[in-house]
């Protein structure tokens, strides 16, 4: 990457950390926002409130909400014209319904309300189901002095209207379903867990949307918000079937035959259950009520026009012939969803579809086959998509998934193994997108790849699908026994499945294996953990300190005077350090800063120019001038190497003699006035090799090697341009050479190596920089006895306030003395802080340590 390159990518960096800071601002804003939204919506034209009880299933809260509604009186003129109360569906409210009711409302006085939850009504409430909404229907007709009506539902209004009949029949003079949901069997999955499991999965997602995207309130009173979720999530249809049987009255069935949402066979069997039923189909889908209205407002009007005569009687054809009318849809909607499905998640597609074979909603041969379309649709899809050429994988979407480098290495693969590289990264986890993308970019025969694609899938699917298959019965059998909790048990039992995915099929190669080792070792040994593991506890510590103990919670910002951003607390300058050191004499490193303002050509003489100074060779040591735990640190071994790095560099650069010999980190201390300081810890900083054995390549070497495995992601990485390569019998190869945990080395605890003769000598080093008086001296020596001795000291680098005794990574020491460590180190700090403070230095101010804070995070950092 050239220095342009650098600074773009920079740029890049610094454009997304601003559209996070806009994004997190809008946020907050519309979250302010919100709280000003009303609690009703707009109401239409025509449309009044009325105020009442609020319910939860059958029960009172003990709170009042506003229904909206249209009183719209017979067009006809007719003062004693039958009331028909028409219910809405979901998720649109009764505006939806604005094209029939003109058509109805020519010889019927309508009550049309928006349920609580929808439209003008109040949109916050403790339960959105259709018990509810039975419930607010009732209250709305008490408020209106209307004591019989008809009951009109479309869609999830016929739950609704259902519901009023369980409660009340003595209420309904007839029922009218028009494409109504009615018994569960018939709707989506055919189960109430599953079903419930799957509302759950679409509420939680439109929380997610409603509540951290800045929609300014729009989506509290828009379409599909959670309100529209919890009418689904709240609602149980098991009792529907049980209310059908019992209501005894006129029934109106209505229904599309091309309805896809509700299906047609529900229907039939509301009919063949309702035997006093009258049946009629349209043609058309479930919008055909709201496209066509009056293909629904003949059949309701001439319904309501006979019951009101009083000879109602089913005219249509016998319950049995209309349900023979209808055909059992096939499978191929759900194949067709879980093909689809395959293409955002091939795993939890097969996990669903294995779900569903156990739940008998497919066979399991359906779903195999839908989840194998869709997945060899989704691999030519990534083939096509390498057919575009590299210069797609610079761009987005697919740089978000795939690396150049990565294909590069396919590329390789492909060459040596050809294209059987296509089984075998089905069952190599992070292998099988940048393969087939690389096949794609290397124009590889599309005739020749397609029977391996093929293989491949039919070799992947089953398995996936089987295990699902096979497991699915015991998640379901729990999910009905406790559907309670169905949509946990459900998101439990889909994770457990694709851990146990991701967890057997690794186990069918060794190189699967190794790296699954590397996990587990990363997640049971503390040394790899993420830093907020250690801190968190850390910095309740600090926090009582700074808070309780001292009442001053940035006073540990005094303990190093001379170290600027609160003596070293993040982001200072090396330099600035370097030369505070400055009388130390040969016990540092040579050193010297070559500025970013200068041309890198400049630069380059400046460096020769030290090297011949100080007699210097290659190699050398480059590295920024503000940074941390070793990034962007180059040991350098030729002026090709120095010219690229500095051609790289956006910031000032430190150049540095390389010191040879062994690395230690040795934690120093002294208290103000004290003649002599101390020695908290010493870190023994190994740096890990392989040794070639002529046979195996280097991925092999660094997966079989014992230490190497644990950090084989951060290895394999750094290596991504060799693993292929096979390293001569006897030849070593370095994993690391910089003093960095995080990059590689071995820490241990060389504890034992402090001597009075060790503290004596950084005593004097310590002496040439005033204000320093706390913090790790990173050092090179021959070896360990002239450590011990206190001679041959090359100090190449002192960090400050944040940094760690980190000895504690020895595997050897246990999490909980690492925090005991830590903690005892961060008493120290306060206690120097507070003897400076008193001695007349001063500390930064909170709002400084967070500005240092967040310009550490924020920071642009180079990678060389």
């Amino acid at each position: 990457m050239s220095k342009p390159e650098a600074t773009a990518t920079a740029q890049r960096r610094s454009r997304k950390r601003r559209l996070l800071i806009a994004f997190v601002v809008l946020l907050v804003l519309s979250s302010i926002a919100r709280l000003f939204v009303p609690t009703e919506g707009e109401l239409l034209p025509g449309q009044q409130r009325v105020e009442v009880r609020e319910y939860d299933r059958d029960a009172p809260t003990g709170k009042t909400v506003q229904i909206a509604y249209r009183d719209l009186p017979a067009l006809n003129g007719e003062p004693d014209a039958p009331v028909v109360v028409l219910i809405h569906g979901s998720p649109v409210a009764s505006m939806a319904l604005d094209r029939f009711i003109p058509e109805l409302n020519q010889t019927c006085r309508l009550i049309v309300p928006d349920l609580p939850g929808f439209g003008g009504s109040t949109i916050g409430i403790a339960d959105y189901s259709v018990r509810a909404g039975a419930r607010y229907t009732l209250e709305l007709m008490d408020a209106l002095g209307i004591e019989q009506a008809y009951l009109a539902g479309y869609s999830m209004g016929g739950g609704v209207i259902l519901n009023v009949a369980d409660i009340a029949p003595q209420r309904v003079e007839g029922l009218i379903m028009c494409s109504a949901i009615g018994v569960q069997e018939r709707e989506l999955l055919g189960n109430y867990a599953l079903n419930h499991g799957l509302h759950g999965l679409q509420l939680g997602g439109l929380w997610l949307l409603q509540n951290f995207t800045p929609h300014f309130g729009y989506m509290d009173h828009g379409i599909f918000n959670v309100a529209y979720a919890r009418n689904f999530y709240d609602t149980d249809q098991r009792n529907l079937r049980g209310v059908i049987e019992r209501f005894d009255g006129p029934m109106l069935i209505i229904h599309g035959k091309d309805d896809a949402f509700v299906p047609p066979m529900a229907a039939a069997e509301h009919a063949r259950i309702a035997q006093q039923s009258e049946r009629v189909w349209t043609d058309g889908g479930h919008l055909q009520m709201l496209m066509k209205p009056e293909t629904f407002a003949a059949p309701v009007q001439e319904f309501v026009r006979r019951v009101e005569a009083g000879n109602f009687a089913p005219q249509s054809v016998d319950p049995e012939s209309f349900s023979s009318s209808v055909h059992e849809p096939g499978y191929g909607f759900l194949m067709a969803l879980l093909a689809l499905g395959t293409l955002v998640s091939e795993d939890l597609s097969c996990i669903i579809g294995g779900l569903l074979a156990s739940r008998g909603t497919l066979p399991l041969w359906a779903a195999i086959v839908a989840c194998a379309v869709g997945i060899f649709i989704g691999d030519l899809m990534l083939y096509a998509l390498g057919y575009l050429g590299k210069p797609a994988l610079s761009r987005a979407p697919l740089k978000w998934f795939v690396s150049a480098k990565t294909v590069e290495r396919m590329e390789r693969w492909y060459h040596r193994r050809g294209a059987v590289i296509i089984l075998t990264s089905r069952f190599v986890p992070g292998t099988r997108l940048p393969a087939y993308v690389a096949a794609g970019v290397l124009r590889m025969p599309l005739g020749k790849f397609l029977p391996y694609f093929a293989v491949a899938v039919l070799a992947w699917t089953p398995i996936l699908v089987g295990l699902s298959w096979l497991a699915g019965d015991v998640v379901l059998r729990w999910v009905e026994q406790y559907d309670r909790y169905a949509i946990w048990i459900l998101l439990g039992g889909i994770f457990a499945l694709w851990l146990l995915i991701h967890g057997l099929v690794p186990l069918l190669t060794w190189r699967g294996r190794r790296l699954l080792l590397s996990r587990w070792r990363r997640l049971t040994r503390w040394e790899y953990w993420p830093l907020w593991a250690v801190y968190v506890p850390v910095g309740l510590y600090i926090t009582w300190h700074g808070f309780i103990k001292y009442r001053c919670p940035p006073l540990f910002t005094a303990v190093n005077p001379g170290i600027p951003n609160g003596g070293g607390l993040a982001i200072e300058s090396k330099q600035v350090i370097l030369r505070g050191l400055a009388g130390a004499g040969d016990a540092v490193a040579a050193w010297t800063v070559l500025e970013k303002d200068k041309p890198a050509d400049e630069n380059f003489t400046a460096l020769d120019a030290f090297m011949a100074e100080g007699g210097l060779d290659f190699p050398v040591v480059l590295k920024p001038d503000v940074g941390e735990r070793g990034e962007g640190v180059a040991i350098v071994r030729s002026r090709e190497e120095a010219r690229g790095y500095l051609e790289r560099a956006i910031d000032d650069t430190i150049a540095q003699a390389f010191a040879p010999g062994e690395e230690y980190g040795v934690f120093y201390y002294r208290y103000p006035g004290d003649e002599r300081g101390h020695i908290l810890g010493i870190t023994d900083k190994r740096f890990p090799q392989l040794t070639g054995d002529g046979k195996h390549t280097l991925e092999w070497l660094i997966l079989h090697d014992d230490r190497a495995v644990g950090m084989a992601k951060f290895f394999l990485n750094k290596f991504e341009d060799r693993l292929e390569e096979i390293p001569n019998d006897g030849e070593t190869i370095a994993l690391a050479e910089l003093g960095t945990h995080c990059r590689g080395s071995l820490f241990l605890d060389g504890s034992h190596l402090v001597t009075p003769e060790l503290i004596a000598a950084l005593d004097v080093v310590s002496g040439h920089f005033e204000g320093f008086d706390f913090g790790r001296y990173d050092i090179r020596v021959p070896s360990a006895e002239d450590l011990s001795a206190g001679r041959n000291l090359k100090v190449i680098e002192v960090n400050g306030l944040s940094s760690e005794a980190t000895y504690i990574y020895d595997p050897k020491h246990s999490y909980c003395y690492g925090l005991r460590t830590l903690c005892h180190q961060w008493r120290i700090a306060f206690e120097i802080a507070a003897l400076n403070v008193k001695n007349g230095h001063p500390h930064l101010s909170a709002c400084e340590v967070f500005r240092i804070f967040f310009a550490s995070r924020a920071r642009d950092k180079l990678e060389v």
